[in-house]
């Protein structure tokens, strides 16, 4: 089997983000070698066929070489993505199994060529906890954290 070429190699350093559920199905998300995002489906853990989906024919452009972080609960039902844009904001990619994926929201704008982003779901179904941590431009020698509790309240941040 040939190998793939998917991923950049003008720069060293992109970054990738997983998500797998109890019966082995794993996504992939990461920037390729046209710098935009994707995600890698691989429903079988035993083979190394996947598809690909490009996340960004209807998202904000990402930075060149963008932290990605990621969650899924309740299977692959429910998937956050997030990823720094080109002009600095951090932004989130939603899957739901009624919606498909679509643009969420922007939650607050990093530091230029900050590498800090990280994702955390605690899912205690029917509402979901979700944090998403970054540098942020107005506390950058910190961590804001964006967290999401109760969807009609939206987020909010603090700062650590």
């Amino acid at each position: 089997m040939s190998k793939s070429r998917i991923l950049p190699s003008n720069f060293i350093g992109t970054t990738m983000a997983g998500v797998q559920v109890e019966d082995g199905q794993f996504r992939i998300y990461y920037q390729g070698k046209d710098y935009k995002l994707y995600e890698m489906q691989l429903d079988n853990p035993d083979d190394t066929q996947y598809s690909l989906f490009n996340l960004s024919d209807f998202t904000p452009d990402a930075r060149i070489n963008t932290p990605i972080a990621a969650f899924a609960w309740n299977g692959l039902q429910d998937i956050r993505v997030y990823y720094i844009t080109a002009t600095s904001k951090v932004q989130e990619i939603i899957h739901t199994a009624q919606g498909g994926w679509f643009p969420g929201d922007t939650l607050g704008t990093a530091v230029e060529n900050s590498s800090c982003l990280y994702a955390q779901v605690r899912a205690s179904l029917p509402q979901a906890s979700l944090r998403v941590g970054f540098q942020s431009t107005k506390s950058p020698q910190t961590i804001t954290e964006a967290y999401l509790v109760d969807p009609n309240e939206g987020w909010k941040t603090r700062v650590f």
